[in-house]
Formats: C-alpha cells, sequence, structure tokens
C-alpha cells in the first residue's frame, strides 16, 4: 500500500485500520477502533474469516442492503444491536480498509448512538454505488481521461471552490460540452501521453463559448503495476475521504458510475506517473473553432491543437 493511501486514512484516524488488519486476525476477533467512549466501532474478522467493520449500540435498526462486494449483517446481542460490514472480495482489502476509515469520520464528534447508527448508515449509502464486482470495461483513454479530470478535480478546483461547490460542477461524466462549469468561468480538461504534443477537440462545443474559459492538460507516462503512482482507483477513494457532505459524497460516486468507473482492482494495473500539467486561456484570440465562424449545415467538427503553438496563452 502507497505511503500517499496510508497517510490519506491517517488523517481520518490516528489507528491504521489496514496495519492492523495486517497484523492478523484470527477469526470471530474484532479489536475496537475510534476515540469516543459512546460510540462502539470495531474492525476484526467474523467467523467465516472475512474483513469485517463493526457498529454495535442501542439503536432502532432499518433494513440495509449489501452488495456482492460488501454484504451487511445485523442482529441483536445483550440488548444491543450489531450492524456489519463484510467483505467479499479480499483483493480489495486496501479499498475496504478507506472505506471503513470514512465509516470512522462519519462519526467524529457523535455521542448518540443513534446518531451514530444513522451516520453509518448514510456513509454506507454513499459508497454503495461503488461497491461492483464487475472487472474493469474502461477503456486505457477513458481511464486516462478520467485520471485527468479527477486531478483537476483534486489539485485545482476543491481548493479553489471548496469540496461541495467543485463536486457540484463537475459536469464531464454528464456528457456536457464542458468537463466544469462554476460561476462564470468553465475548463475543459484533457489527457495524453507524455510526449505527444497535441490534443484532440472532439466537438466544436468543447472550446466555443462567449465567455473566457481554460483548457487544462495533463502529460501521463505509462508505468508498471508495481510503481507507486497514479491509480485510478486510489485517486477515487481520495477525493471520497475528501468530501465530508454525505449527499455530495453520493453524488460524487453517482458521477464516477455514469462515467464508467466501478471499484475493480483490474484498474490497478494503469499506474501513471504525470510528467506536466498546464492550463491555457481561451479567450479572444485563442486559436479554436467557434459555431458562428462556419458554415450552417456542418454539424459536426473535430480537429487538433499543437501545444507548442499556443505557449503564449499558458497560465501560470
Amino acid at each position: 500500500m502507497s505511503q500517499k493511501i496510508l497517510n490519506m486514512m491517517k488523517q481520518y484516524n490516528s489507528q491504521d485500520i489496514y496495519g492492523i488488519f495486517s497484523a492478523g486476525f484470527e477469526q470471530g476477533f474484532f479489536r475496537r477502533v475510534g476515540t469516543a467512549r459512546e460510540i462502539d466501532t470495531y474492525v476484526g474478522k467474523d467467523d467465516k474469516g472475512r474483513y469485517a467493520f463493526k457498529f454495535k449500540g442501542q439503536y432502532i435498526p432499518t433494513r440495509i442492503f449489501g452488495s456482492e462486494v460488501i454484504s451487511v449483517e445485523q442482529y441483536e446481542e445483550n440488548s444491543s444491536y450489531s450492524l456489519i460490514f463484510l467483505l467479499e472480495k479480499e483483493e480489495l482489502l486496501e479499498r475496504f480498509c478507506i472505506f471503513c476509515q470514512d465509516l470512522l469520520s462519519s462519526v467524529d464528534g457523535i455521542t448518540d448512538q443513534t446518531e451514530g447508527y444513522r451516520a453509518i448508515c448514510n456513509r454506507y449509502a454513499s459508497w454503495k454505488r461503488l461497491f461492483k464486482p464487475n472487472h474493469g470495461d474502461m477503456t486505457e483513454p477513458e481511464i486516462m481521461g478520467l485520471i485527468g479530470e479527477m486531478l483537476f478535480l483534486k489539485n485545482e478546483m476543491i481548493p479553489k471552490y471548496g469540496t461541495d461547490k467543485a463536486i457540484d460542477g463537475w459536469m464531464g461524466p454528464e456528457k456536457t460540452n464542458k468537463d466544469f462549469s462554476i460561476d462564470s468561468v468553465w475548463y475543459e480538461v484533457k489527457t495524453v501521453s507524455a510526449g505527444k504534443d497535441s490534443v484532440h477537440i472532439s466537438s466544436i462545443e468543447q472550446l466555443d463559448s462567449d465567455v473566457d474559459g481554460y483548457l487544462a492538460v495533463y502529460k501521463l507516462e505509462k508505468m508498471s503495476p508495481g510503481y507507486e503512482g497514479i491509480k485510478l482507483s486510489s485517486l477515487a477513494n481520495e477525493i471520497m475521504t475528501l468530501i465530508s457532505n454525505d449527499f455530495y459524497k453520493e453524488m460524487f460516486a453517482g458521477k464516477l458510475m455514469s462515467s464508467g468507473f466501478n471499484w475493480s482492482s483490474d484498474y490497478d494495473n494503469f499506474v501513471y506517473s504525470q510528467s506536466s500539467f498546464a492550463k491555457y486561456l481561451v479567450s479572444d484570440g485563442f486559436p479554436r473553432i467557434m459555431r458562428n465562424n462556419i458554415a450552417l449545415p456542418i454539424i459536426k467538427v473535430q480537429y487538433e491543437l499543437i501545444l507548442s503553438n499556443i505557449e503564449q496563452f499558458k497560465q501560470s
């Protein structure tokens, strides 16, 4: 597991869940995690040897459905109830640890057990849409494109606009003309292989606008699967843990699903190193094809932009 992911998990709780699981568990053994006295949370293995997260308390249980990746059990014991999330696909342990860490963060500051139960259920609902066992069926260009959009979301949009507003403004998965649009500014994100000096503009509308916008370009170099680089699933999980609002967490998960993403370990075979990033101001004088400059019968245009020829539009 990369140090980056470990650090990301530790910021939500001083106890390293991945480290706890790695230390080894006997079947049926659980260890308490979390710091709140009133909220009882545990990690361990059930009687079948499945990795598990348990919440125990006095509350009125509601019906919760699991998936083929994470199953859910609830039962009564000693005048209280236990809610358990069980990992069915052991190869997804790293992602399960991040999920467990996020469940812990959802009950930070909560002292009422009923409120804690509700918070954990809501947090699970936000993650559940990604709990699919399917093999990754995105093509490599699609994987690179989504990585670029999420890098831009994490490194540019969230620091500038805040998490909720940035997630709301991410329109790429909804197949709109621009990848991001917030207030009166728009951003189009392109991802190309390292060494390539052009980007493909797939429609007139991607850069056509009466208001100024930006073209953001990431160059990625493909690395071996064992390289500690950028992975699609790790990046998605990292952003999920940055979102504290359950509504926007679920919105982000839904947009990932619309992009064709699921919680498949197959995507871990696609590892990249970011070789460069550039942002260009698209305004008057920028070389682009505008709708009002072409004949009306023409309905579709695609073209390539040579990056070395638009250096004067690059922003610092």
